[in-house]
């Protein structure tokens, strides 16, 4: 029987900042080399987080024992991303990720980097090499990055001047003006020339774009070190959606083989199995604030992936009632942090507050298990369903009343929880519940679907081809067809003793508010204490921009403190805002 590789969860850094990662270790123990692998930063690092797991997944396949791992203040690392010094505590984290290779035994470390993840591995190497260097499309500088990720904030769904403030925007994470200044010091072109990077370099490049001149000019001083090949399907992993990113297998087995190669008859040796999973103190906010408990679980038989946040006096504050958990779903096919992070600095400012929370993965998505002969990265896959009544149940085992928060698909997915089991309130961002993909024929049409509304097959077959033209048919269609209506949902899971409060971009809005003969019913609904429908034109779909993010959080807090109040002898409705 072929034994497989081991993937555990760490912690490792400074015990008062510890970086959160995954040790991926060949089986037997026995492994060759170690490389840890710098992130893109981002919405690329959220696109890249499938690619990244997938390669460190190959590399244990290889006898390489592999670690990747979110810088501080990035991730589900401590931190924030707007702390001080966050290019030296960047560089620091991927310093403390050698380190812990090396502890666990590994004969040599290299690395691989991708865009500024690239950039940061090189700065590094050029102070310590590693043993092998991959440098995957990488930015020439902090300066490009910021720039081109203003130029993005300008385009496509954000579409906004970038506000007259003291933040360099980029679609849903910001930098402040000391951050910018900072990343200009990162700069491939000025790295020493007398001084290599590391005994061989890998280079990849995009064929579809012209490579920075001070990225050629400065590798190529590496002399025979140097090898250089195509970043094949980049476009398809980063020029998307994170969504909709492919994972570039050609690079992948590239990547792999180089660093194979690169450890010739290096015989494999003993590695340590990391550290228990365990849970760590981390900051609930800057500096010195208050910390609170994290921990990883996982839900149901599959074992789906969440991170818990808890307040540190969690005994104390339950010797009375339970304490209320608060769930943040994941969006799309993107893992657990959320647009611009925030799921991660949402849970842990309600964790300090009181609150229990946990940031989950459904299946097939982020770190979570892919269920057999179901693909990787399937938004509202059919097992989504019984992942959420999984959560909840146990959750709510002890007696415990559960909120659930979610943006688009994950909103969908807090419906179809409240639709199955008992859940006290769903705070919904922007929610999706005209689902296209599901229509009959589709990978992931099922009929257990209760709070989605799911177009004909002659709609969803045109959609494919034609979205908007589909879209606007649907949407006279269900005029007549009210049973079609998205409010419905909202009316249904209203009635089975749920508190919901939507909140919505006016292009989202609409979709519930706009067939005319249900008017009446959603000027019943608010008249409800546990219902509240807004459309605010300050927030865009996917929660990229900074305004939406702040407005979205206070509601959201808002909503528990009334909701889901965390004294036990305080009636619900009144607010007690975390």
């Amino acid at each position: 029987m072929h034994e497989a590789p081991e993937h555990t969860q760490v912690w490792f850094g400074p015990e008062s900042r510890p970086l959160f990662g995954w040790v991926s270790r060949p089986a037997g123990g026995l492994a060759r080399g170690g490389v840890l692998l710098c992130p893109p930063m981002g919405e690329e690092g959220r696109a890249a987080h499938r690619t990244f797991r997938r390669l460190a997944e190959e590399l244990a396949e290889a006898g390489i024992v592999a670690l990747r791992f979110d810088y501080d203040g990035t991730g589900d690392s401590a931190g924030l991303q707007d702390d001080p010094d966050r290019v030296s505590a960047w560089l620091a984290s991927i310093e403390a990720a050698r380190q812990h290779l090396l502890d666990l035994g590994a004969p040599s470390v290299a690395a691989v980097g991708m865009r500024l993840g690239a950039t940061l591995a090189a700065v590094r190497s050029a102070d310590q090499p590693f043993s092998s260097l991959v440098l995957w499309d990488p930015c020439l500088s902090g300066r490009t990055f910021l720039r081109e990720g203003e130029a993005l904030y300008g385009f496509g769904e954000t579409g906004r001047e970038r506000p007259d403030d003291q933040w360099r925007h980029t679609p849903g994470f910001q930098y402040d003006a000391d951050t910018a200044r900072a990343m200009r010091t990162l700069d491939i072109a000025k790295l020493p020339a007398g001084r290599p990077l590391a005994d061989r370099v890998l280079l990849l490049t995009r064929v579809d774009r012209p490579v920075p001149p001070g990225i050629v000019d400065r590798l190529e001083q590496e002399g025979p070190r140097l090898e250089t090949g195509p970043a094949a399907g980049q476009g398809q992993l980063l020029d998307v959606p994170p969504e909709l990113s492919v994972v570039p297998a050609e690079s992948l087995r590239q990547v792999v083989t180089w660093l194979g190669a690169g450890l010739g008859d290096q015989p494999a040796v003993p590695v340590k199995a990391p550290d228990a999973e365990h849970a760590v103190l981390v900051g609930a906010g800057p500096r010195g604030s208050d910390p609170v408990r994290e921990r990883l679980t996982r839900f149901g038989p599959d074992g789906i992936v969440g991170l818990v946040d808890e307040p540190t006096d969690l005994a104390d504050r339950s010797l009375l009632a339970p304490v209320p958990w608060v769930v943040l779903v994941n969006v799309a096919a993107e893992h657990r942090i959320g647009p611009g992070r925030r799921w991660v600095e949402w849970a842990r400012g309600w964790a300090a507050a009181g609150y229990r929370v946990v940031r989950i993965d459904q299946s097939g998505v982020g770190d979570s298990p892919t269920p057999a002969g179901r693909e990787d990265d399937r938004a509202f896959a059919p097992e989504w369903i019984d992942d959420m009544r999984h959560v909840v149940t146990e959750l709510a085992a002890d007696g415990s009343r559960v909120g659930i928060v979610g943006l688009c698909s994950g909103a969908y997915s807090a419906f179809e929880a409240a639709m199955w089991e008992h859940v006290d309130a769903v705070f919904a961002i922007n929610p999706r519940v005209t689902l296209y993909p599901a229509a009959k024929g589709t990978a992931i049409h099922t009929d257990r679907r209760r709070a989605a509304i799911v177009p004909n097959k002659p709609f969803a077959r045109l959609a494919r081809r034609h979205r908007i033209l589909a879209g606007g048919l649907w949407r006279i269609y269900r005029e007549a067809a009210v049973w079609h209506a998205p409010l419905l949902v909202l009316w249904r899971v209203l009635r089975r003793g749920t508190a919901v409060e939507v909140v919505a971009c006016p292009d989202d809005a609409q979709h519930f508010t706009e067939v005319y003969a249900l008017r009446p019913l959603l000027w019943r609904m608010r008249r409800s204490p546990r219902f509240r429908f807004s459309s605010d034109a300050t927030v865009d779909h996917s929660l990229l921009t900074r305004g939406a993010q702040l407005v979205c959080h206070d509601r959201a807090s808002a909503f528990l403190g009334r909701h889901l109040p965390l004294s036990s002898s305080q009636p619900s409705g009144q607010e007690t805002t975390p």
